[in-house]
């Protein structure tokens, strides 16, 4: 039965006066929606981080389970996670920290069994975790973000997190929602950073050939190759959704009477224990097609199966269609943002778009970060200058600052009698600051030297200046920060095949 036909069994049930049970049906399934929609099927496009993956990096920040610092047990976390942050429990939120040490780029160092192709990971309790490298890099920068109360009000976590770039382009991200599904191939680090350059300087005039010179497609540290043309995989770029076409990387060679077929590289989609499965049902039911098959992987070389074939037939009919698949693709997103509604945390919007206006996005949002943390710096450094000025000032009239302490309202005489003050338009802020300074740490003033440290905060306040007015090359930079994490890609595209 499906909804409608429930909505109008409803209503006849009851007479034709079912509507307020239809509403409520209505509203809850709405409700039940949104919720799993935001809460944890589908990635923020502003970090590219899933809720759960969120709160699981700010429950190892609370930690300090830092690079630098030693592991801790992935139990640890994720009770921190469930209890202050992420109530759904603690299978789906380990499966999420297993994922995320597991994945292209991890944000996630992982100490342990944390599982194969092959394998799941050994339980919470036997494994350690800590932000890997690459994750302090993508969660470095200081971009001011909005903080939510958690569940029971008690602690505060982040709408979104500031990164270098989105967690989802690097990172494959798949969800499955009410009535919505996301899945987003992982692409390589250095294309993406390049491809976001470029959307920086063209901006609006930016299109899907721009962003395609770099990104030649998706990228899977497995290996295997695209099939699909890039003209081919246009659609996807530009729209959001589209196919394609991987096939796994092999070897065949003659092995006396028959020919050994060694696969060294897994594609998108290719699962070894379903193709292995296929071998065996084929050695059964066609006898003399396939003599036997292996798993020979291990840690060193993950990706290792030999099948033995009795000829090249039987590869062409019964083997090599096996190490062929397809993927279908859909970026969505989801956009929260702290509610101005006093009954709600979090107002969330559903973005299905194209990587090229996800990126567009990502960018302008990025800029107005940038620019509200050099705004924030610029006001600091300002503040720093005025005061040191104050305090050259005062130790150059230490009479007057004297004479003023031994009067009624010494404020009230600086800023009427202290030269160089009593013209500033902060007079009153600046005697006070001064009336609070001791002598003797005024005496000790070295007026060169703060002289120096005055120019030096006036060449930074300049510098901010200028990167406030030329905020794209800000964006540019951090995004130049990642560069010691750039490698070839994995994934051989067709041209290269």
């Amino acid at each position: 039965m499906g909804i409608q036909d429930f909505f109008e069994y409803n209503n006849n049930a009851a007479g034709g006066n079912g509507q307020i049970a239809t509403n409520l049906l209505e509203k809850n399934i709405t409700d039940y929606g949104t919720e799993v929609i935001c809460d944890r099927a589908i990635a923020d496009f502003r970090d590219g981080l899933k809720p759960a993956q969120r709160r699981i990096m700010k429950a190892a920040s609370d930690l300090h389970a830092f690079w630098d610092k030693r592991t801790v047990k992935s139990a640890r976390i994720v009770g921190d996670t469930m209890g202050r942050y992420h109530p759904h429990g603690d299978v789906g939120i380990y499966s999420s920290l297993v994922t995320m040490a597991n994945a292209e780029y991890p944000a996630i160092h992982g100490e342990g069994n944390f599982g194969s192709l092959t394998d799941g990971a050994a339980a919470p309790r036997y494994t350690e975790a800590k932000i890997s490298p690459i994750g302090m890099k993508m969660l470095e920068c200081e971009c001011i973000t909005e903080e939510v109360p958690n569940y029971t009000g008690e602690f505060k976590e982040p709408v979104v997190i500031s990164t270098r770039v989105p967690y989802f382009f690097v990172n494959s991200c798949d969800g499955i929602a009410v009535g919505l599904s996301c899945s987003i191939p992982s692409h390589n680090l250095k294309e993406v950073v390049e491809a976001l350059k470029t959307v920086v300087k063209k901006g609006d005039k930016a299109t899907v050939k721009d962003i395609m010179k770099y990104i030649k497609g998706p990228d899977y540290k497995y290996g295997g190759k695209i099939l699909s043309a890039p003209e081919e995989m246009v659609p996807l770029y530009k729209t959001g959704v589209g196919k394609v076409k991987y096939e796994c990387d092999y070897t065949i060679k003659p092995e006396r009477k028959a020919f050994l077929v060694t696969i060294t590289g897994y594609c998108p989609g290719f699962q070894p224990s379903t193709f292995i499965d296929k071998m065996i049902k084929y050695m059964k039911e066609k006898k003399d097609t396939i003599l036997y098959v292996n798993d020979s992987s291990t840690k060193t070389e993950p990706c290792k199966l030999e099948v033995m074939v009795k000829s090249k037939e039987v590869f062409e009919e019964l083997v090599h269609k096996e190490l062929i698949c397809s993927e279908a693709y859909r970026y969505y997103a989801i956009k929260r943002t702290k509610s101005t509604d006093p009954e709600k945390d979090i107002d969330t919007e559903v973005i299905t778009d194209s990587p090229l206006n996800l990126m567009k996005q990502w960018i302008e949002w990025r800029k107005s970060e940038e620019t509200k943390v050099c705004q924030g710096e610029r006001e600091q450094t300002a503040e720093r200058k005025q005061k040191a000025q104050w305090r050259l000032l005062a130790s150059k009239n230490l009479k007057t600052i004297v004479k003023a302490l031994e009067t009624e309202d010494p404020i009230d005489y600086l800023t009427k009698n202290l030269v160089g003050l009593k013209d500033d338009p902060r007079a009153l802020e600046g005697a006070k600051y001064i009336c609070d300074q001791k002598v003797i740490a005024l005496r000790k003033v070295d007026q060169a030297e703060t002289e120096k440290n005055i120019a030096d905060l006036n060449k930074h306040i300049e510098e901010l200046d200028y990167d406030i007015a030329h905020i794209d090359q800000v964006v540019v930079r951090e995004l130049d920060k990642l560069k010691p994490f750039f490698k070839e890609r994995t994934l051989k595209v067709k041209e290269d095949a």
